[in-house]
């Protein structure tokens, strides 16, 4: 276990960590493409580089988990290079042709996603040997709360200092106040002093051999199915909600990061509750409500270019705000799902697997798919409907889908989740009976 000092620089470091990618590699990147020239289809084509990477980094699970701790840290370092060398590249953006600098951006976000990939492989069982089983819910919504408040107030600047038209040298600034911040990254994590992860050296079979026997599991499979099918749902979302607001809704660039700031303070916000509900009902049921909500999100954006324009960036920031709320929820349930049905032998193969084939592979039919038929389409309109509309309403469509096999997947240390619902709906009507019976 870790003393108070080495959870503090643990901490602090995980938080900071997520700074380039909350502001840099969602909004502000998204934004300086569009601003360069890059449209949908483009956008499609880079959201599944991580993917891409993914697959192609199947090589590093077996020497990852000999040593995650080790990987872990030096992760770290390599992602604050590489996050360094962005910053000259919006500079030069204003003198290269657009084909060129585009070349340079891919590239570095291959690099960057390389690194990222590394990390993420070795975060699962580091995570995962040094926080209790009992305290992870709490351990993950205190964690995911302060990196969000954190990522909220950097959203927040960025967004002042874009301002509505920004020019490449305000994407600069932005870009080089995040990198400093992200120093505590591998700085905290080198002198966090986690202990190594002892383990037997991992059975030696082929690496699709050992995917098939993790599939062949009825527990691991239908958990498999749903993350296949929920990251294919984001995929085709994620990418182009920013196009959406910018292009579509004719929003400012400033009050885009605004929205991705809203969202971020709404994941925070719910953060904690959301794991405090996986301790007590467990990942099944999170999973369930936050995608019902996902429903209601998705039905209101396809809606909301129907509303008057003031008004409508009024309920944007509301609708932002849950929206971060729900993704808090499928996060929290993915994570501690995971976490649970993880087998004690391989470990880092489970987590690797699942992340590769079930998490990324769906985003590379997904997001280039969605980019070819958003750009392809963008003037096709049917009735109040347009290609943006559409695609929300299908992704809609999928998540109800999705309902269902939630509700077939087994229990883990958790009750049914029909059960939980009946439970919940039993003790709230008794509350308001009680209620009732006082007051009369």
């Amino acid at each position: 276990m870790l003393s108070s000092r080495q959870r503090i620089f643990l901490f602090i470091g995980l938080v900071s960590g997520t700074f380039f990618f909350t502001v840099c590699t969602g909004p502000v990147f998204t934004l300086f493409l569009l601003k360069i020239g890059v449209r949908e289809k483009v956008l499609g084509m880079l959201s599944m580089l991580p993917s891409i990477v993914g697959i192609f980094s199947l090589w590093m699970i077996r020497q990852i988990a000999e040593n995650p701790v080790k990987h872990f840290i030096s992760s770290s370092w390599m992602l604050f290079i590489v996050e360094f060398c962005f910053i000259p590249v919006v500079i030069v953006a204003n003198f290269l042709s657009y084909k060129i600098v585009l070349v340079i951006f891919s590239i570095l976000l291959c690099i960057f996603h390389f690194a990222t990939q590394k990390y993420v492989y070795a975060w699962f069982p580091v995570i995962e040997s040094i926080v209790p089983y009992n305290e992870r819910g709490y351990f993950l919504g205190r964690l995911r709360i302060t990196l969000t408040f954190a990522g909220y107030l950097l959203l927040v600047i960025s967004s002042k200092i874009l301002g509505p038209e920004p020019e490449f040298l305000k994407f600069f600034y932005v870009l080089l106040l995040i990198w400093v911040l992200t120093s505590a990254f591998p700085i905290l994590l080198s002198n966090t002093g986690i202990p190594e992860i002892k383990k037997k050296p991992p059975e030696k079979i082929a690496f699709i051999d050992e995917f098939f026997k993790i599939i062949f599991n009825k527990d691991h499979s239908d958990y498999f199915k749903f993350l296949s099918v929920w990251t294919f749902i984001t995929g085709i979302l994620g990418p182009f909600l920013i196009p959406f607001y910018k292009t579509q809704l004719g929003l400012s660039t400033s009050f885009c990061v605004n929205l991705v700031s809203a969202q971020t303070i709404g994941y925070g916000l719910s953060a904690f509750g959301w794991g405090k509900l996986v301790d007590r009902h467990g990942s099944r049921y999170v999973l369930f409500v936050s995608c019902l909500l996902a429903v209601l999100h998705l039905f209101f954006l396809s809606h909301v270019h129907l509303i008057p324009f003031e008004l409508m960036k009024k309920l944007l920031l509301v609708a932002s705000f849950f929206g971060g709320v729900i993704l808090a929820g499928q996060l929290m349930g993915d994570t501690t799902r995971r976490m649970a049905l993880a087998p004690e032998e391989n470990k880092s193969s489970y987590f690797a697997y699942m992340l590769v084939f079930g998490a990324q592979l769906p985003v590379i039919i997904a997001s280039p798919l969605a980019g070819f038929v958003l750009e392809r389409f963008k003037h096709f309109h049917s009735g109040i409907y347009g290609i943006y509309q559409i695609v929300m309403i299908i992704s809609a469509f999928m998540y109800c889908l999705l309902l269902f096999h939630i509700m077939k997947m087994r229990p883990v240390k958790e009750k049914p989740v029909l059960e939980i619902l009946r439970d919940t709906i039993s003790e709230n009507l008794m509350k308001l009976k009680d209620m009732i019976t006082i007051s009369t």
